[in-house]
């Protein structure tokens, strides 16, 4: 019974059909969105494999306890990766709805000027203008409703931002960045104003007060249940291998899937797929699925299964090699390329009515919020901690870090060369277990990050077991530009601090660089960096013999497959200037039409050939 128990609709291996018309393998934040929109012809039978589960209590629906830090970690995978010299933990979401149900919820498309960069380098139909129309089929903007560019009849619940702060402190970081010469702008996807400004977020939170995940908003009990002839759900499974065949004009064909129970030693089954296999397992584990060599299949009995060994083999070939795995097609894209948002950390005090820390230090604040969301669906708990960001260009920003005057070519958001490359984001706490943190006041942090990263890292395989997590190399500020980027972004950290303690607010250094110089800033990024979680780039859209080798084309399918695609955020050209759950269910958007498209030609073809 509610909040402890949920009757959500999900099969077993046991009860899956022998054969699918679509298998979606991952039903995360663009996984949701697939099934939602191919599931919408009953005609056409689809399967989704999800590694995680379905639970949706109250606790997955709280926006602030949902969030990974702060969270029971049912919805979370925490990976090893190695970054700057030193291992890190990365996350990455479990569950249906994936990172979507445990990210920060904060909302941006990205600048027009990224996709458009996507369309000047070749990639037919992804411009922003012909993308616009994906971002707003899946918004429903209220409260209130932003005309023009927003979508107003879409599942997915975006709340407008207030210029009535949960937290005061960003009424300061606003006044501080104004100073500083950065224009005020409401809402950070408006594609009218420059890319340079403060802006505020739109979050993705109901209008009951609600975590909105792409779960909650594509896939709702009610829906599913509708649906339950034709859409079948598979929780606490994983992907072994993608099965092929060669055709006779040399291409390739997924056949089916290897699946099996997240539980280790269990057996393994192989679905059929009639039309298309379409990979939603993310940055992370999109490339291994496909890399991955599989041995001792079981099969249902209603499988006549002929191999005792089974290899996905779609990757690096010299890399496949030395893991033993035949190679079934070369792909030196899969799992290269790989980018993350990553940032320096600032903390910084404040007034302590301006921080979470006043609910340690003044246990009935607690219980005052607490009462604020239950009684009026308002407060800090209905927060991400984020409401406003501030993103520029490092060559936009003076000797002092301040923001130079833009000239008119400058203010316009659909050039590429405009696209920001700085992103500072503040949240309102920071570790007050630090040294040197002063307890009768309050504290926040600092974000500064590089958004148009030039390294690139790998992912590659430690197993052929699906279960176990592979070797991800984040190679961060491997590219000396990179780190000179950050150093700007840092110093514009420091700049609009020390605006707004010259504007009268209390602000405390404890935990900030002590000198400006490139030396002390590369020793202060080393001990206080950190991944923003958003990793892609790993199965790039781009050709086979691009630069940098793409995997996908610009139908999304895998090069030298006719139905295998990958729709989500590993298919990024480069990782967006944005948080990119926006970006992913634009990609799944798309992704459906594209499908559907297929699937008409083909019957189009088969009743013309009769």
């Amino acid at each position: 019974m509610w909040p402890f128990s949920t009757s959500y609709p999900t099969r077993t291996l046991q009860q899956l059909e022998a054969e699918y018309d679509y298998i979606i393998v991952g039903g995360g934040t663009g996984g949701c969105v697939l099934a939602r929109r191919l599931a919408e012809d009953s005609s056409s039978s689809v399967l989704v494999i999800e590694r995680g589960d379905a639970r949706d209590i109250w606790l997955d629906r709280f926006p602030l306890p949902s969030t990974h830090h702060w969270s029971d970690g049912k919805h979370s995978m925490v990976l090893e990766a190695d970054m700057l010299g030193q291992k890190t933990d990365i996350i990455t979401g479990k569950g249906l709805g994936g990172t979507s149900r445990i990210n920060a919820m904060q909302y941006s498309r990205g600048a027009p000027g990224e996709y458009n960069a996507w369309a000047q380098a070749g990639r037919k139909g992804w411009s922003y203008q012909e993308l616009l129309p994906y971002f707003e089929r899946a918004e429903c903007l209220y409260n209130p409703v932003t005309k023009g560019h927003h979508g107003t009849e879409g599942l997915w619940k975006i709340q407008s931002p207030s210029s009535t702060f949960k937290f005061g402190l960003n009424e300061h970081i606003i006044k501080g960045s104004q100073k500083a010469g950065f224009a005020y702008g409401k809402d950070v996807s408006d594609p009218k104003l420059p890319t340079s400004g403060c802006f505020l977020i739109h979050h993705t939170i109901d209008s009951s007060g609600n975590r909105h995940s792409t779960f909650r908003a594509f896939l709702p009990k009610e829906f599913v249940l509708a649906h339950d002839q034709n859409l079948h759900l598979c929780v606490n499974t994983v992907a072994r291998k993608i099965e092929t065949a060669r055709l006779a004009d040399g291409n390739l064909r997924a056949t089916g899937v290897v699946i099996q129970s997240v539980t280790p030693g269990a057996a393994s089954v192989l679905v059929k797929a009639r039309r298309e296999v379409i990979l939603c397992s993310g940055a992370l584990r999109t490339p291994q699925i496909l890399m991955l060599r599989y041995d001792k299949i079981l099969a249902m009995p209603f499988i006549a299964y002929r191999a005792l060994y089974a290899y996905s083999g779609i990757g690096p070939e010299k890399h496949l090699n030395d893991m033993g795995i035949p190679v079934v097609y070369n792909l030196e894209g899969v799992g290269s390329s790989l980018q993350d948002h990553m940032g320096a950390h600032l903390d910084l005090q404040c007034t302590l009515e301006h921080s979470l820390a006043v609910l340690i230090w003044r246990p009935w604040y607690l219980f005052y919020q607490l009462l604020r969301y239950f009684l009026f669906g308002d407060g800090w708990f209905l927060t991400s901690l984020v409401e406003v960001c501030v993103l520029t260009c490092e060559r936009w920003l003076d000797a002092d870090a301040g923001q130079k005057p833009l000239g008119e070519n400058d203010k316009d958001a659909s050039r590429p060369e405009n696209v920001p490359d700085i992103e500072i984001i503040t949240s309102s706490i920071c570790d007050w277990r630090s040294p040197g943190y002063d307890r009768t006041r309050g504290g926040f942090t600092m974000l500064a990050a590089p958004l148009r990263p030039f390294s690139r890292g790998t992912l590659r395989l430690c197993s052929s077991d699906p279960l176990e997590q592979p070797a991800v190399n984040l190679n961060y500020l491997a590219d000396v530009r990179d780190r000179t980027n950050l150093r700007a972004g840092i110093r514009l950290c420091m700049r609009i601090a020390r605006e707004m303690e010259n504007g009268g607010y209390p602000v405390g250094y404890f935990k900030a660089p002590r000198s400006l110089d490139d030396d002390a800033l590369d020793a202060f990024i080393v001990g206080h960096s950190q991944s923003f979680l958003h990793y892609s780039s790993t199965c790039r859209m781009a050709p086979r013999d691009d630069p940098e080798p793409g995997v996908v084309d610009d139908e999304l399918r895998v090069h030298g497959f006719k139905n295998l695609r990958i729709a989500d955020a590993s298919i990024f050209p480069q990782v967006p200037a944005a948080h990119l759950q926006a970006p992913v269910v634009v990609v799944a958007e798309k992704c459906a039409d594209m499908v559907k498209a297929s699937a008409l030609k083909f019957k189009s073809d088969m009743k013309s050939a009769n």
